[in-house]
Order: structure tokens, then sequence, then C-alpha cells
């Protein structure tokens, strides 16, 4: 056996290094394959996760709506944290209407100021409150008197005076709105959250697990996504990677045919050593193993060299197209390595089929 053995890696090697150039025009070819398809993967790994970091930074992907008039359960933050994870964000609503000293009605909003605060970090805040004092809207802030001064809220002949810290510009419902601490909306008006606000981090498929968890334990509640953020997200994923796919293909198709067409003159080339091999005793399995070992070494190695070039690439594109670093993801490199041994074993199958119906007596007779 160790005769075989060292029978069959000389006549490996010689394969590989005693051809000419051959093997490197299959390696180059498999190389680039392999460039693509490490690119595409690491995009595709990196760059979601970029993205839907990124979509998160624009607020809450998910909503949990107490029913018209009613509050959520007293632990349902907790609870919904519990169900999503760590990775989650959650953050209480409570809403009242309240008026200014001069009669005007405004709606008032109790919540956590720091979860606010990483939840929506698009909102334009000229500066976020402390414990006592209160973010007030753009379009708000025109009822209320200047900065030092402060101003007095009633809610149910309940007085509230407040310190404004910052003017809040959204461009949306939000610049209607005076922010407080939830603890300070709380002892005001003995109203509790009704909203919670959710960052689900992670894929489209994600966020919909989640929406069916939280369904199951709010189910008095109204959970709905927000339609606009999950649908701008996956719209741009799909987009690259649906780019990055025919991309692949397209490419993969050429080399495999580049390679289909270096193997088969490999196998004309060298179709009277074949025949010499089975003269002498070499069985149709030892040959077709020779060649196609021959095609996995080149595949291999391609698949390493393209693992290199391709998470270079990937970076290089990730930081033009989205000013975003992606880092090689090593759970790609064996990906790679089958999918280069695959094409290139694909690509063979011609030729081993030539390598069966080669006939050594015809070819050793010169015919």
């Amino acid at each position: 056996m160790s005769v075989r053995a060292s029978m069959f890696a000389h006549l490996l090697k010689r394969g590989l290094l005693g051809r000419g150039n051959r093997p490197l025009i299959a390696f180059v070819a498999l190389i680039l394959a392999s460039t693509m398809i490490t690119a595409m993967l690491n995009l595709n790994y990196g760059l979601e996760k970029k993205l839907s970091y990124d979509f998160r930074l624009y607020g809450a992907n998910v909503t949990v709506a107490a029913p018209e008039g009613q509050a959520l359960p007293p632990n349902a933050e907790s609870r919904a944290q519990s169900l999503l994870g760590s990775d989650a964000l959650v953050v209480p609503f409570a809403f009242a209407v309240a008026h200014t000293a001069s009669g005007d009605a405004v709606v008032v909003a109790g919540t956590d100021m720091a979860s606010v605060q990483h939840l929506n970090e698009w909102w334009l805040v000229s500066r976020w409150p402390s414990e006592d004092e209160a973010l007030v809207g753009a379009k708000a802030s025109a009822y209320l008197p200047s900065y030092d001064k402060g101003f007095d809220l009633s809610f149910s002949g309940r007085l509230l005076h407040v310190r404004q810290a910052g003017t809040l510009k959204t461009g949306a419902d939000e610049e209607n709105r005076i922010y407080l601490p939830l603890g300070v909306f709380e002892a005001w008006t003995n109203l509790t959250p009704s909203l919670l606000e959710i960052s689900v981090s992670g894929p489209e498929e994600r966020v919909n697990s989640a929406l069916a968890q939280l369904q199951s334990a709010f189910p008095q509640a109204q959970v709905r996504p927000v339609r606009q953020l999950l649908e701008a997200e996956g719209a741009v994923i799909r987009r690259m990677r649906s780019v990055m796919l025919a991309s692949t293909l397209l490419i993969s198709l050429t080399v495999a045919l580049c390679v289909l067409s270096t193997l088969t003159s490999s196998v004309l080339e060298r179709r009277r050593d074949f025949a010499v091999m089975k003269a002498i005793g070499s069985s149709q399995k030892s040959i077709n193993a020779l060649f196609a070992g021959e095609a996995t070494v080149i595949a291999t190695f391609a698949g390493i060299t393209g693992y290199t070039m391709g998470s270079i690439l990937a970076a290089w594109i990730a930081q033009i197209n989205f000013h975003a670093p992606v880092a090689p993801q090593i759970q790609v490199l064996p990906m790679v390595i089958v999918a280069s041994v695959a094409l290139a074993l694909l690509a063979a199958l011609v030729p081993l089929a030539r390598l069966q119906r080669l006939e050594p007596a015809g070819i050793l007779k010169g015919e």
C-alpha cells in the first residue's frame, strides 16, 4: 500500500508540475471564482449585520400598543425584554393630554430618557434632559415660555412645574410633544405606559419571530412592525444579494467553461500516459482518482488564495459603497474551498468521461 501510495503521489506531483502552464490556467480561473464567492459571502455576512445595526439607529422596528384607553400590563417592559433577549431594546411610553398656563393643549409623553436617546440616535436634540427636566418638541415650544423660566403643565387639576432642557427636531409628530422622565410623568398623572417601542436586531426573519413571540405574550395588544424600516432594510439587502449572486454565477460559469477546456486539453495531451497506465494494469478507478486528485489540489489552493483576495475585495467594496469596514469571515473559508473543489470536479466530469472511453491498444499503436 505504501508503494502504491508513493507512486500515486509521484504521478500526482508530475501531473501538477510537469504539464506546462495548463494547471496554472485552471488555478488562475478558480482563484477568480473563489475571489467572487468569498466577496459575496463576506458582504452577505458582514454587511447584513452592519445594515441591521445602521437601520436600528433610525428607531424602533416593532411596536406593542395597548387597546385604546387602556394601559399595558405593569410588567410589560420586563416581559418583552426577557422574551427578546439582551440585544433588543425595549422603551416604554405613556401619554397624556395636558394644558399649558395659557390653556393650550399639548401631548406629554413619559419615557426612559436614556433608552430613548439610544433608540433614536437620529433625533436632532439641542440638549438631552437630566432626571427632572423635559425635552420639548420644536413645534410644542411655540406655546411655552423661554428656557430659563420653566413652565407649568396641568393634567386633571394637578400642576407640574417643568424645566426645559433642550428642543427636539424630527420633522414628524414628535415635534408636537413634551417628553418627561417616566417616573416624573407617572407621579404626576398616575398613568402607566401604553406603548412599547422595540428595536429588534437581526434579519427580517428574526423580526418576524419577535412579532410572533410578542403577540403570543400580549394577546390583547396590537403588535405591529414598522414597515418603512423593515421594507427599506430588506430592499437594500435583497438588492445587494441579487447583484452579488448574479455576478458570482456569471463568473463561476465562465470559470467552469475555462477549467473544462483546460482539463479536456490535458486529457488529450496525456492520453498516451493514461494508456500506458491502463496497459500495465492500473484500474480505471485509479486513473479517475489521479485526475480528480489533480483537480482537487488545484481547486483547494485556488480556494485559499481566492479567500484572501476576496476578503480584500469585500472590504474595498464595503468601504467604497457603504463606508463601512467588513472584516474577513473565517467561517466563509471552508465554504469557499468546498465551492472551488465542487466547481473543479464538475468541470472534470466531461474529461473523466473521455478517460472512461480511452482504449490503450489503439493509442499505443498511434491510432
